[in-house]
């Protein structure tokens, strides 16, 4: 490795304990009450803090662990927004369908009284001096494409700043409240590299090429003006390291589209994902921006050999100096709550990952 000081990070998801999955059984089948629910929300986010302290992360969450959906629980949450429940019907085969489902019912807008500040409160309370509290939230760019695959889009610019004005206000409202750290994980730009996506854009009469612009805006706009000690990151998410190579016209468009966020602190990516956006080295990383590279899997328990970890970091930095280094699993650690997940991944498995990282960055 050539940067010194490497840092471990995370990506704020944690894995669920067991207590916690079968509360929320419990309290979907009317066995337990919400207060109850809390309690048990509580008990576990107290409990993951401590780990995350003992594991030696300076930035600290709530793992996401009152949260049904990583994403559409904070749009629910706004103004402007109703969450349809459907408790009954299937899907596909045996799998039960029971999603919340946002219904547009008016200008969407920010929302005073949004669950995720007293959720923030409640994790500030149980941090130290030094350590920081630090909010995940899915990238307005994310919620924009949603919107417009979902068919809720009428008028694209309309809805991208008002959503972009909500974001910014949310955000403002959280570094009040002494937010110092927000990770913006944004899956948009799979949809420029999955067919079937692309064509529902253009069934909708959207340009995929006019649109990339926009997504970065709607991002840099719900950043505006943020303080200078706000660390702003966003996580281009994993799912697209493989289909970058297959949308050549679309790749170097995406990647300009990408690096060309003005009012982020930092960029996350795994390191497929980075080596892939940056080519053969002739893409320009934004200066004075920072990288968290993902490079542990959260899906298989096995752990890498340190040699491998090394090794990407290196290949990364062969062909870019970002302003500050960090390393991270590749992804929040999270087993999917369907019925076909077969993941042998535990909870002890996650804090072995972070050990290992911790061992990277301290010997290298």
């Amino acid at each position: 490795m050539t940067l010194t000081a490497i840092a471990v990070e995370h990506a704020g998801q944690f894995m669920f304990p067991t207590e916690l999955t079968k509360s929320r059984e419990d309290f979907a089948e009317g066995r337990i009450s919400a207060d109850e629910l809390k309690k048990v929300e509580d008990k576990c986010i107290s409990e993951l803090v401590e780990r995350q302290r003992e594991a030696g992360l300076s930035a600290i969450t709530d793992g996401e662990m009152r949260r049904h959906s990583w994403d559409l629980d904070f749009l629910c949450g706004l103004e402007g927004v109703e969450c349809r429940c459907v408790t009954s019907g299937n899907l596909w085969q045996d799998t039960e369908l029971c999603a919340s489902v946002p219904e547009i019912t008016g200008d969407i807008r920010f929302n005073p009284e949004h669950p995720i500040f007293g959720q923030f409160l409640f994790l500030k309370d149980l941090l130290k001096k030094g350590e920081t509290a630090r909010v995940t939230l899915p990238a307005p760019a994310h919620l924009l494409v949603w919107l417009m695959l979902n068919g809720n889009v009428s008028d694209t610019a309309s809805v991208a700043g008002r959503l972009a004005e909500a974001y910014r206000l949310t955000i403002n409202r959280l570094y009040e409240l002494g937010c110092r750290s927000v990770i913006l994980r944004d899956t948009s730009w799979n949809t420029f590299c999955d067919h079937d996506k692309l064509k529902r854009l253009l069934q909708g009469g959207l340009d995929p090429v006019a649109l990339m612009p926009m997504l970065t805006s709607v991002n840099d706009e719900s950043l505006a003006g943020m303080p200078a000690d706000m660390e702003i990151i966003l996580s281009i998410k994993a799912n697209c390291t493989e289909r970058f190579g297959h949308a050549s016209r679309m790749h170097p468009l995406i990647v300009e589209a990408i690096f060309n966020h003005s009012n982020v602190s930092a960029f996350m990516a795994e390191s497929d994902t980075a080596c892939n956006l940056l080519g053969d080295g002739n893409v320009s990383f934004p200066a004075g921006k920072g990288l968290i590279l993902g490079v542990v899997d959260v899906k298989q328990p096995q752990l890498e050999s340190e040699q491998s970890i090394i090794t990407k970091v290196d290949n990364l930095l062969a062909k870019i100096t970002p302003a500050w280094l960090r390393i991270s699993p590749v992804d929040g650690f999270m087993v999917n709550d369907d019925a076909y997940d077969t993941s042998s991944f535990t909870t002890e498995d996650q804090w072995r990952k972070i050990t290992l990282l911790q061992n990277v960055a301290a010997n290298n």
